[in-house]
């Protein structure tokens, strides 16, 4: 019997043993885990911010080509009628009468239902 109970001594020391090493294992894994984590969030950091970086410069292009084409004003504060108040081209007059200037979009708006009576409604009609 105390050769059993040897054998049980040197096994319950071995488990402990091995839990020891594999709680070693675990926490040397856990710490990798975390480190590779924070290292990937990092790069993640970077990437945003690089993009964020970059969708700015594109966006800073953008207002300023729009600015260019007095599409929209160049800062938020800038009204728009600042626009409006651009020296405008010469107006066009078109096959149907209608007057049209190259860029003013209000204008153009105005005439677009001109337009589409003077090419749906039958030659001869008036209104």
């Amino acid at each position: 019997m105390a050769h059993l109970s040897q054998k049980l001594a040197e096994m319950h020391r071995r488990l402990a043993e091995n839990t020891q090493e594999e709680q070693a294992l675990i926490r040397a894994l856990d710490a990798a885990l975390n480190h590779v984590d924070e290292k990937l969030l990092d790069e993640i950091r970077q990437v945003t911010a690089h993009h964020e970086a970059r969708r700015a410069m594109i966006m800073t292009e953008l207002q300023q080509l729009a600015g260019r084409l007095c599409a929209i004003p160049l800062t938020a504060s800038e009204p728009l009628t600042a626009i409006e108040t651009d020296v405008r081209p010469t107006p066009i007059t078109t096959t149907n009468g209608t007057t049209h200037a190259p860029g003013n979009w209000r204008i153009a708006a105005q005439n677009i239902q001109d337009d589409l009576d003077f090419y749906t409604d039958p030659p001869g009609a008036s209104h």
